[in-house]
């Protein structure tokens, strides 16, 4: 997804796959019925980030609480590491299923799943999720299998809809999805000591990084292009300005320090995040943040990459000096602020009432987004106030589920009635706008 918002660069609404996904996405208006349970199905980001957002709150409630609420909390071999594991291919792959599918059509002319099937593969998530509770009280297979189920159908379809429309240069798709649906699969499997290598701790950091080279990809074409796109409208300039080195550099180091990661060449990989943030930062300037400071739907997406250069620089200290923060500290920067910002930056719009060409966030939303963002900041200030380390981390769940828990309450407006087109767009000229410096479009990419 670069600036244009097109996940390889190539913009959108061109050859013949696109033209045909819209016509085979399009259509659901006519079938809403303004009932929840047959509405909702009506578009994958309906179902995925409203499960997001429940599971966010009970994931972490229980996690954070479960013990002295006289809970059974659940373990992959350790409680921290099932509480890793949801935080991660839980909550961020339901995200993930929901902007991804979502956007399906437009990226690769595929037909949007919808009804029943998108309701059996919601189930099969919701299994997972329930084996993974359970994971020690079961056979490993069992534990395994809904998540396989889920990614191999998830990358099937996108495999499906690139062979179909002959969209080979989009195969990356497919191929990113199936390798998050084998690094869960070892991230389990090494939990449980079944799998010397990788380890838990490898295990950890490559879904943790997995997550941070989707923000980078996502949120680092999305927030120029969108702040570009308000700042046009408005008739403001200049245009937020692109570092094309320092985005394919900042992608390379984050690949790089995740192959050191696989290596086990720990220093190596810490001066390779410590290098990667600072591209991340650099990417940043000139994207002109502070003009769309009171246009709440850009702002969000620039608070939330705001995350990522700090959450890669501290990591990567973390590992080579004595600090404040552990490992385990700083990536709650990459996963409470950068992912989990951008999740809801990305759901938000979905929910948003159109105003011509401008989205208006409800205050239920902008109350769940500085929930979160101050979630992210609270947890990062636990390890330097020690003395209230324990009353931090709990006001930072308690933030953490308040603002998810407003999302789902903000959210449920947008379960029902028709599907807005675009989905996470106002699209208030019906012709698709060009990215920052005249680079792809933005209106017609994120359907």
């Amino acid at each position: 997804m670069n600036e244009g918002g097109s996940p390889d660069g190539r913009g959108t609404g061109r050859g013949r796959g696109v033209g045909r996904g819209r016509g085979q996405g399009g259509g659901q208006a006519a079938q809403a019925t303004g009932r929840l349970f047959s509405d909702i199905l009506l578009s994958p980001h309906r179902v995925f980030f409203t499960l997001a957002g429940l599971w966010a709150v009970i994931a972490l409630g229980w996690w954070q609480w479960g013990y002295d609420l006289g809970l059974p909390v659940p373990s992959l071999g350790t409680s921290t590491l099932w509480h890793a594991h949801e935080m991660t291919v839980g909550f961020g792959g339901a995200c993930m299923a929901a902007f991804f599918l979502t956007a399906m059509p437009n990226w690769t002319g595929g037909r949007r799943l919808t009804g029943t099937g998108l309701a059996a593969l919601a189930g099969v998530w919701l299994f997972a999720r329930i084996a993974l509770a359970l994971g020690e009280r079961l056979p490993l297979g069992v534990v395994l299998a809904p998540g396989l189920v889920f990614y191999a159908v998830f990358a099937g379809l996108f495999a499906r809809a690139v062979w179909a429309q002959g969209m080979w240069q989009r195969s990356f798709l497919p191929f990113t999805i199936a390798l998050l649906g084998l690094a869960d699969a070892a991230f389990i499997a090494s939990a449980t000591g079944w799998l010397a290598w990788p380890d838990p701790a490898q295990s950890t950091r490559i879904l943790v990084l997995f997550f941070a080279v989707k923000v980078s990809v996502i949120a680092g074409g999305m927030t120029p292009a969108f702040t570009a796109n308000s700042l046009r409208q408005k008739g403001e300039g200049p245009m937020p300005r692109l570092h094309p080195l320092a985005n394919r550099t900042g992608l390379v180091l984050l690949l790089a320090a995740l192959a050191a990661t696989l290596a086990n060449r720990w220093t190596l990989g810490a001066g390779l995040l410590i290098a990667a943030g600072l591209a991340q930062l650099w990417r940043m300037w000139g994207w002109r943040g502070l003009a769309v400071r009171g246009y709440a739907p850009a702002a969000m997406l620039h608070l939330s990459f705001a995350w990522l250069p700090p959450g890669l620089v501290l990591t990567g200290l973390a590992c080579l000096f004595p600090l404040p923060w552990r490992e385990s500290d700083t990536i709650h920067a990459l996963m409470m602020g950068a992912m989990g910002g951008l999740a809801l930056s990305i759901a938000a719009r979905a929910a948003a009432r159109r105003d011509g060409a401008e989205l208006r966030l409800g205050p239920a939303l902008l109350i769940a987004f500085g929930a979160i963002w101050t979630a992210a900041l609270t947890r990062l200030a636990a390890p330097i106030w020690f003395d209230a380390y324990e009353g931090l981390l709990n006001l930072a769940a308690g933030l953490w589920c308040a603002g998810w828990g407003a999302f789902v309450l903000g959210y449920r407006p947008a379960l029902t009635g028709p599907v807005p087109r675009p989905v996470f767009n106002a699209d208030g000229s019906g012709r698709p706008g060009k990215g920052p410096a005249g680079q792809g479009g933005t209106q017609g990419a994120w359907q």
